[in-house]
This record gives C-alpha cells, structure tokens and sequence, in this order.
C-alpha cells in the first residue's frame, strides 16, 4: 500500500463524510501527488480530437505553509469543492466519476457535480473499500438500517443503537463491520450491513477519530 493511502490512519478529531443523496458513488478516488508540491493539471475532453496533444484547461497548485511538507492550495479553480482536503494532514480526495486508462474524469465541485480530467499519472486511485477499511468508522444514515449475522442467509436482521461500525471485510455491496459503542472504541460485537444499493450510499464516513 502506498504512502498516500497509508495516510489514512491518521487520527485527528471528528470529519464525518457523506455524499449527497442524489448522486452516484462514482469508481472511488483520486489522491493527487502533493510530495514535491507538483502542479495538478485539469484538463476537458482528452483525445477528443485524434492526432492532438492535451492541453490543460486550468490547475491546482500546492504549497508549504507550515512545514517541510505541502499543508496547503495554493490555487484551484473558482468553485473547486472536492471530496476532502485536509493537506495539514496528508490527505487530498477528489472522487472519481470515470476510471481511465490515461486520465481520470473527477469531481471537482461536490455541490453542483461538475467534473474534468486529470492525467492519471499525477496521482494514486484508491478503490471504495480501501477507502472504508481505512476509517475510523462509519455509521447508518437511516439509524433503522439492520445488521445481519450473514449476508447470504435471509433473515430478518437486528436493529442495534448507537449505529457505529469499523469496517473488517468488504464484498461487494456489504460490509463485514464491528459494532462499537458511543466511545467509538468498545467492541459489542460482529455482524454484516449493507452499505450501499443502486450505487447510492447508505452509510456516513469518519475519516479520523
């Protein structure tokens, strides 16, 4: 695993983060290379007209505000909303609508959905899943959401306050999770829930602690 997904275990207080109710999960995420404070270049279309080099359309730039590492933006396009950005903390996320082979359709603004394209050589795609088992936590948007002992046998399912969860497994739309108590931290004990149907999620994520 690499050093920009590894910055996940980070612990740093409260971030609980969602994706709104009307829009799709996408393919995961993009994490931007920021180790030497590159420029992260944006770009519309590519290979849209054969035989012509991709010229970008616009920029992010990164600095060092505080530290020998980039903390900080120097730019960004007006309206640039991402998934998350805490680059005090090692961690950039724009959500990918379309994985590509040479370039990457992001997220550039979560509130309106609009999008454009970056090389996918000028950062690291994390999956979903590797997003999840990297939280805190995760809990229910809908608190009468059930947990299953197994997800492969149909069952009625149990309905457990407070809804906290650490991911453990992840198949498919399902979660194998450890249902924690109001600290965050005691374990009550295992079960499987569902978090997401018809590409709409169905549960909140904390990043940190």
């Amino acid at each position: 695993m690499n050093y920009n997904i590894c910055t996940f275990f980070i612990v740093f207080f409260g971030s609980l983060l969602t994706v709104g109710a009307q829009s799709e999960l996408g393919e995961g995420f993009f994490s931007p290379n920021t180790t030497e404070a590159e420029t992260l270049y944006l770009y519309d279309i590519p290979n849209s007209r054969a035989g012509s080099q991709e010229r970008p359309i616009d920029s992010i730039t990164f600095i060092k505000r505080y530290a020998n590492h980039v903390d900080g933006i120097g730019y960004a396009p007006e309206g640039f909303a991402p998934f998350n950005e805490k680059l005090d903390y090692g961690v950039f996320l724009i959500r990918v609508k379309r994985l590509g082979r040479d370039y990457h359709e992001i997220i550039i603004n979560e509130e309106t959905g609009k999008t454009a394209y970056v090389s996918a050589w000028q950062g690291n795609f994390i999956t979903w899943g590797e997003f999840l088992l990297n939280c805190h936590s995760v809990e229910f948007i809908d608190k009468n959401q059930k947990v299953f002992d197994n997800p492969m046998i149909k069952s009625a399912g149990r309905v457990v306050s407070p809804t906290n969860f650490r991911a453990r497994y992840i198949m498919g739309d399902w979660m194998e999770v450890e249902i924690l108590a109001d600290d965050y931290n005691t374990v009550k004990g295992k079960g499987w829930i569902r978090w997401k149907k018809d590409d709409k999620l169905l549960i909140n994520s904390n990043l940190f602690s």
